[in-house]
């Protein structure tokens, strides 16, 4: 009698289980990586539309009866507790001021995206803008250079608070998209 069993052995069974770890292994780093430069370009968006919401909200505080003066400073997180006039958000000399928490005077500084956990953006004399150290989730982002416009190369994001100080910067720490 003939025994006609149909199936795979054992042996071949371990090495399809082999060659599929291998591929695994090899695989998953770059995974991750696209993974964790999704997740800092996502935090590069995030930062620059924070800097949008405040250029915004500022706009629209200079309509206002009392307009406020410049260089002006929102620090973040936003919070209900805009602080009082004069002292935290906002003044209405030429001298400027500021250190709103997400407040330009009593504009709110909102972004369609996610608001900052932490940092500030100041706006200088000249317009341009100076973002430090803007917290999202488990990344920190400044820009390298004042900035008039949105450019990718003056922003840099890290996991490290201490690599977005300005004085740490160098021009291989450019994000780029």
């Amino acid at each position: 009698m003939r025994n006609n069993s149909k199936g795979f052995t054992l042996i071949e069974l371990l090495a399809v289980i082999v060659i599929l770890a291998i591929i695994a292994l090899i695989t998953t780093p770059v995974i991750l990586n696209v993974i964790e430069d999704a997740r800092k370009n996502s935090a590069v968006d995030k930062a620059w539309g924070t800097i949008d919401a405040v250029r915004l909200a500022y706009a629209q505080a200079q309509t206002n009866v009392d307009p406020v003066g410049i260089p002006y400073t929102v620090n973040f997180p936003k919070d209900n507790d805009k602080g009082t006039q004069g002292t935290d958000w906002g003044t209405n000399t030429a001298t400027g001021g500021g250190y709103g928490k997400g407040y330009v005077n009593n504009q709110p500084v909102q972004a369609s995206g996610e608001m900052p956990q932490s940092g500030f953006v100041t706006i200088k004399a000249d317009g341009s803008i100076i973002a430090h150290q803007l917290q999202f989730g488990k990344y920190y982002c400044s820009t390298i250079t004042e900035s008039k416009t949105f450019d990718d190369n003056a922003m840099i994001c890290s996991r490290t608070i201490g690599d977005v100080t300005v004085s740490n910067i160098t021009s291989e720490d450019r994000v780029t998209k």
